[in-house]
């Protein structure tokens, strides 16, 4: 008797080790740039729906960890600043990716505050030189008007997973405008003069111009 309830716990044991372990892999699944974008819109409808009652820094603080996860700002920042980078001291580089991140967050947060019954559709994703993939969104408004956004996404194998490098909104390459702004203010005004065009550009997007934590 004994030996068969120890054989039948040992059965037990083994049968939840294999299910935890299919678990464990479940969640360490890598997303599809599909999914990544997925994950984003949703977040971004959640804001929307919640904006009033969540106020500025609420949408900031649901946005923050899911923005952080799927945007490759280290990238984004290295393509927007170009040869310049690399003659940042480490202290200009962490000052400048925290700003970029903080204005970019902002942004969002300021822009998408509002629900007037849109819908978020993933219309097409396709491969873009091997190294990216296109993921297109589809923000359909009631009366089926849609407005199109083509995310690019680069895999960050650091990470295991893709993440969002640039966002095109009609036909226009954000990081490109940012890029060439960015550039034309380092020319002129070095390292120190692109802090303080974040900080203004931060300061536009918050209320009272108070910053995230308004």
């Amino acid at each position: 008797m004994k030996l068969k309830q120890s054989i039948l716990f040992l059965l037990c044991c083994l049968l939840f080790s294999h299910a935890s372990f299919h678990v464990a892999l479940a969640k360490e699944a890598p997303e599809t740039a599909a999914q990544v974008v997925e994950q984003l819109d949703a977040t971004l409808l959640q804001c929307m729906k919640k904006g009033p009652q969540l106020g500025f820094s609420g949408r900031y603080a649901l946005l923050e960890p899911v923005m952080k996860k799927y945007f490759f700002y280290s990238l984004m920042v290295k393509k927007s600043t170009g040869s310049w980078w690399r003659k940042m001291t480490t202290s200009q580089q962490k000052e400048l990716l925290a700003k970029y991140i903080t204005w970019s967050i902002s942004t969002y947060a300021h822009r998408f505050s509002s629900y007037k019954g849109q819908q978020f559709v993933v219309a097409a994703t396709r491969p873009i030189h091997k190294k990216y993939m296109q993921v297109i969104v589809h923000i359909i408004k009631p009366d089926k008007r849609k407005r199109v956004l083509e995310y690019l996404l680069a895999r960050d194998q650091e990470k295991k997973l893709w993440r969002i490098v640039d966002v095109r909104v009609k036909g226009v390459s954000q990081l490109a405008l940012t890029r060439a702004q960015f550039k034309s203010i380092l020319q002129k005004q070095g390292v120190e003069g692109l802090l303080a065009l974040l900080e203004e550009k931060i300061q536009k997007v918050t209320p009272n111009g108070h910053g995230p934590s308004s």
